[in-house]
């Protein structure tokens, strides 16, 4: 029986966190049954102001997990300007242990803790239990994927930049996702993984999330 699991990202990055998340558990990706939050202009706003909705959704469909994902959207050259970070969009990583109101990472934990009580009507499933894994790339999805082809430094670069280096365009389409994006995510290896937890916070926070919430987004399903 696939694992089913519920992705509420912006655009089509519910794509490439699918294949991520099986990579990383080391799973076929078609074992991974998806159901994302599918609307137009799927913007982080939208993202951040649907998320009780959509765990509600996720929740009462017996999704084994649920992923809530926007990008952090930092538009600054930290090399330029000799910061560490866009200042209209602090980095999580940077203040670890503390609350900042522009942070994207802390708005979603906020919404995600505060919904969680509310999860509470499935037999033998505690939503104080459920993994909901939170993914903000620094500073956006194509960082990953460019600092696994060997770019470490491009999370230093203005994200203005980042999707035509990674597709040849500055806009990418569903199908360029397809067949650019999602054929490199299926050929890392372990060590591709191990490197890109070394080289982004971001990832390393997504990562390690998931290695917490194995067992249970593997262990048998409690309601379904």
């Amino acid at each position: 029986m696939p694992i089913r699991a519920g992705f509420h990202v912006e655009g089509n990055d519910h794509l490439i966190l699918h294949a991520l998340v099986a990579k990383m558990l080391v799973l076929p990706e078609e074992e991974i049954e998806v159901d994302f939050i599918d609307a137009p202009g799927r913007g982080w706003e939208f993202v951040l102001e649907f998320i009780p909705r959509a765990l509600k959704r996720f929740y009462g469909q017996c999704a084994q997990f649920a992923v809530i994902g926007v990008d952090n959207d930092g538009n600054v050259d930290l090399d330029q300007t000799g910061l560490n970070e866009d200042p209209r969009h602090p980095r999580h990583s940077n203040h670890l242990g503390a609350t900042r109101n522009a942070c994207r990472y802390c708005m979603i934990a906020e919404v995600v803790a505060r919904i969680r009580p509310q999860l509470n009507w499935v037999p033998k499933k505690l939503g104080a239990a459920w993994p909901v894994l939170v993914a903000v790339p620094v500073e956006m999805i194509e960082t990953w994927l460019l600092t696994m082809k060997g770019s470490p430094s491009i999370q230093r670069r203005p994200r203005s930049i980042q999707k035509q280096l990674l597709y040849g365009k500055p806009v990418a389409t569903r199908a360029d996702v397809i067949s650019i994006a999602i054929p490199l995510i299926r050929s890392m290896t372990s060590a591709d993984v191990a490197s890109l937890v070394q080289s982004s916070s971001s990832f390393r926070d997504f990562h390690d999330q998931i290695a917490a919430a194995q067992q249970i987004i593997r262990g048998a399903t409690d309601c379904w």
